[in-house]
């Protein structure tokens, strides 16, 4: 009994801390169960890439900081995209998943100074091995032009 009841308090406090990691994380109410398409939409691209780089700016008092995330793009959606391209996100109590060499569906946003970014967890954008919803909605779609860097060669 003994036990049971320290498991208890156990999960019951990883299951509060959870919670209000994900409480400044909330979603504005178009992005609540959004699907695929709506999504689409509301992004000012989508794309598919490789993780090639992760670059993480310093904290703040609050424990917020840049992370700069570089995607060789292998597919595209909506507007001709660069090969390589860049978003950077504000994270704050947000548990994103990016890591070197995983493939991810992005839908991203433009941010006001024209640099891209993807919404925290408040998004379709997940990796692309849980994305099968997703790539089958947009499977008849065209595809945007992947546009490869001036310097380098065909």
């Amino acid at each position: 009994m003994r036990n049971a009841l320290l498991f208890i308090a156990i999960f019951g406090s990883i299951l509060l801390t959870s919670n209000e990691t994900c409480a400044q994380c909330s979603c504005l109410e178009p992005y609540v169960n959004i699907t695929p398409r709506a999504e689409f939409k509301l992004a000012d691209t989508v794309f598919v890439g490789k993780v090639v780089a992760i670059k993480k700016g310093p904290a703040d008092q609050d424990n917020r900081y840049i992370e700069t995330v570089t995607f060789l793009v292998t597919r595209a959606w909506k507007h001709d995209v660069n090969s390589n391209l860049t978003i950077n996100n504000e994270i704050y109590g947000c548990i994103n998943g990016f890591e070197k060499d995983e493939e991810w569906l992005v839908y991203a946003y433009k941010n006001k100074d024209g640099t891209l970014r993807a919404y925290c967890c408040c998004s379709r954008t997940r990796l692309l091995t849980k994305a099968d919803v997703d790539m089958k909605t947009f499977a008849d779609d065209p595809p945007a032009r992947i546009l490869q860097p001036q310097n380098s060669k065909p």
